[in-house]
């Protein structure tokens, strides 16, 4: 597959993934706002039932107090003002005392009576007599008003005093009005009982899940203070207020109730009750769905870039392959023609052609242990031994390699350290050093190997006079077909696989590798394998 068609293939794998995104986010959007609609209906009928509650709270608490409380007492008062003693102190207080039952109690709902003569405009009291501004506003309101329909009428004064009046007559057939001024603590009593003889809703809605409990009930006075109350808890968003208006003759006007239902009660007035919310569960599941897709994203690039990365290091080992192979073709041609002048030519022919054959060898060993270590089939056969002898072989195998160069391998090794390892693994992954060594460093240059011992470890140090490796690369050019950029530019042949091959080899000897700047400027590759010292160092020795 060209790198045209394998771009133009994943940004049409992208443009699938983003467009079903988008498709799980409108489903998404669309399931919340179902939810969303079908929660409100289910709101609102549980609004209406609160609805329901509060008209019949008007209804009942309108008709108990106008009824068996207001016209009861304007009735009584009427009839006495009609007889010959008139409405006087001692009839009022009869009727507070007396052996009626509903008068007695529609009594305690006054503070004081009174008695007004329309045509003589004379006001009368019994009992505690209210301010001089309410009584001026009551006589003024009474002898400009008309003769009013119903069986009374209720006059609020602007201080919040409250009067029910009636029309009557006395023997002689003056016009009088008489009534009473309200005590509204009393009226607290009336609104609770009527509250609470009987449920608020019909017995056929009434079950286990949907009782008293459930329900909430507050009738509040024009200045919004509270004179009955039923159920322990409000629920405004399931709730209504309502005013009483002139119901019964206006009985309760400026008066409001506000009722309200318990949402986890409402399963028994709504099929299936309010509906939960979905949105944290749609959120949750458009997260795992945006993440799956950025995954699938991020592991496509990451899949483009290791093609792109194959690629290349494909070119770069055929690149390093042809030129060992090109130089054994030619010395080989060289001696079979017999072209030899002298036997110091065959003899250098021969060294590099041994030369070019090892670095050969390296490189393929190179290429077997990386596709070995991606299909982790490759296993070691760690035996403890002393590594001093296993680092001078492979030094001395090396040194051909740097014949026709100026550089210089300086050993500095320590006798008894010994360590549990593979000897090829251990070799491979010290020719891997040193020909990075060679190859990234100045032509004229000493390459240090040393091995010492360090806190039951055993540590192998590689150290060149190279430019070094930035500290923020240092990671970096231990994963796989990764090189420096200033390598690249500088057309340093190289497969990108060498120290991810050293890593690999070094980890599955539970070790571990690492670089810092060495003393010289250069770069300083430092192994360390679990070992121990069991004699005492050598001197420094050079090959």
């Amino acid at each position: 597959m060209t790198g045209a068609s394998a771009s133009a293939r994943a940004t049409l794998i992208v443009a699938m993934l983003l467009v079903s995104l988008a498709t799980a986010g409108i489903l998404a959007w669309q399931a919340y706002a179902a939810a969303a609609y079908h929660r409100a209906s289910a709101e609102r009928v549980v609004r209406d039932y609160a609805a329901l509650i509060a008209d019949e709270a008007i209804r009942r608490t309108s008709a108990e107090v106008g009824y068996a409380g207001y016209y009861t007492l304007t009735s009584a008062l009427a009839q006495a003002a009609g007889k010959p003693a008139g409405l006087s102190a001692e009839t009022a207080s009869a009727l507070r005392s007396g052996p009626d039952d509903r008068r007695r109690r529609a009594a305690g709902l006054a503070r004081s009576f009174f008695l007004i003569d329309r045509r003589a405009q004379r006001i009368e009291f019994f009992g505690q007599r209210p301010g001089a501004e309410a009584n001026a506003e009551l006589v003024k309101h009474l002898a400009r008003s008309p003769a009013h329909e119903g069986p009374f009428e209720v006059f609020r004064s602007p201080a919040g005093d409250t009067f029910v009046s009636t029309q009557a007559r006395d023997l002689r057939g003056n016009p009088l009005s008489v009534g009473f001024e309200l005590d509204h603590r009393a009226l607290d009593d009336w609104l609770d009982d009527a509250l609470r003889r009987q449920p608020l809703l019909p017995a056929s809605l009434m079950h286990e899940r949907f009782n008293a409990a459930s329900v909430h009930v507050s009738v509040r006075d024009a200045a919004g203070v509270e004179h009955a109350r039923l159920g322990p808890q409000h629920w405004p968003e399931l709730g209504v207020v309502k005013p009483f208006g002139d119901v019964y003759q206006g009985v309760l006007a400026g008066y409001t109730v506000e009722a309200s239902i318990d949402p986890s009660a409402a399963a028994g007035l709504v099929i299936g009750g309010l509906p939960r919310s979905r949105l944290p569960f749609l959120l949750g599941l458009f997260a795992v769905i945006a993440g799956l897709t950025v995954t699938a994203i991020l592991q496509l690039r990451r899949e483009m870039t290791l093609t792109r990365l194959r690629s290349e290091f494909v070119s770069n080992v055929s690149h390093e392959l042809r030129t060992p192979l090109t130089q054994i073709r030619v010395f080989a041609e060289t001696l079979l023609l017999e072209r030899i002048r002298t036997p110091e030519e065959r003899r250098r022919s021969l060294e590099i052609i041994d030369r070019e054959a090892r670095r050969l060898t390296q490189l393929v060993d190179n290429v077997l242990s990386f596709s070995r270590g991606e299909r982790s089939v490759q296993s070691l056969s760690r035996q403890e031994r002393e590594l001093a002898p296993v680092l001078r072989e492979v030094l001395d195998d090396f040194a051909p390699l740097l014949r026709g160069t100026e550089v210089e391998l300086v050993a500095r090794l320590d006798a008894g350290v010994r360590a549990a390892v593979d000897e090829d693994a251990l070799r491979q992954v010290l020719l891997n050093l040193l020909d990075n060594a060679v190859k990234y460093g100045p032509r004229r240059q000493q390459i240090l190997v040393a091995l010492e011992a360090v806190e039951k470890k055993a540590r192998i140090l590689v150290e060149d006079e190279g430019p070094g490796i930035p500290e923020k690369e240092r990671k970096r050019v231990f994963e796989r077909f990764q090189r420096l950029d200033r390598e690249e530019r500088a057309a340093v042949a190289g497969t990108g696989i060498g120290l991810s091959v050293v890593r690999d080899l070094i980890a599955r000897s539970h070790g571990r590798c690492s670089i810092e700047t060495g003393e010289r400027g250069g770069a300083r590759f430092i192994i360390e394998l679990p070992g121990h010292r069991a004699t005492p160092a050598l001197e420094e020795e050079r090959p």
